[in-house]
């Protein structure tokens, strides 16, 4: 669709645009205000991905969710002459990500670390989600490979939660059937409250 090419294109440019140091201060805020929130604190299972061109920071969760004993995933990408698909894997220290796709920091790839939605039966999976726009809808624009959409159109019991720039978020964005909707977006300027007042339908009763 030409209109979601001209838009990813544009929005890559303003995000590439931002300087380390706004990157750096707005990847904290943004951080800081999920791992303050209720829903971070009762998630049993966070399901994050390492930060590529430009995308929010994450590790300050992922630290952070290892340390509070949270089991932590992170995804890894297959893409060869036979299959494309991204799976989850579970690390338990960062130092067991390596480069992979497209110079992305990936966990190995263990087999027996793989998600799997049924180990969760009953918790709170709370992922985060990397993009290049939103809009206020919570709608989602990748970098247009589907490999988010693909995972999470099988797993709605994982609480989606897009981190963004407040620059990357649109009035509407272009969408399609198979595009998956966050459950809630956070950006530099989300308040506590906000998130609070948001995520509370997710909070065990």
């Amino acid at each position: 669709m030409e209109e979601k090419r001209e838009i990813r294109s544009e929005l890559i440019k303003k995000r590439d645009a931002i300087s380390a140091s706004e990157w750096e201060d707005k990847s904290k805020a943004i951080q800081k205000t999920l791992i303050t929130s209720s829903l971070y604190a009762q998630a049993d299972c966070i399901m994050a991905y390492a930060d590529f061109h430009g995308e929010v920071g994450t590790l300050m969760i992922v630290e952070n969710a290892l340390l509070e004993g949270k089991r932590v995933f992170l995804p890894r990408v297959l893409d060869n002459f036979t299959e494309s698909r991204m799976e989850f894997y579970e690390i338990t220290t960062t130092g067991e990500l390596v480069k992979g796709y497209k110079g992305i920091s990936e966990p190995i790839g263990n087999r027996q670390r793989a998600f799997n939605m049924k180990d969760f039966d009953g918790k709170t999976v709370l992922m985060m989600v990397p993009g290049v726009a939103f809009d206020k809808r919570n709608f989602r624009m990748g970098y247009g490979r589907g490999f988010y959409d693909i995972y999470l159109s099988n797993k709605p019991g994982i609480i989606k939660c897009g981190l963004c720039f407040s620059m990357q978020i649109l009035d509407e964005i272009p969408v399609t059937e198979n595009d998956i909707k966050m459950d809630i977006c956070v950006s530099e300027l989300t308040t506590k409250e906000e998130l609070e007042e948001v995520s509370a339908r997710f909070l065990r009763k």
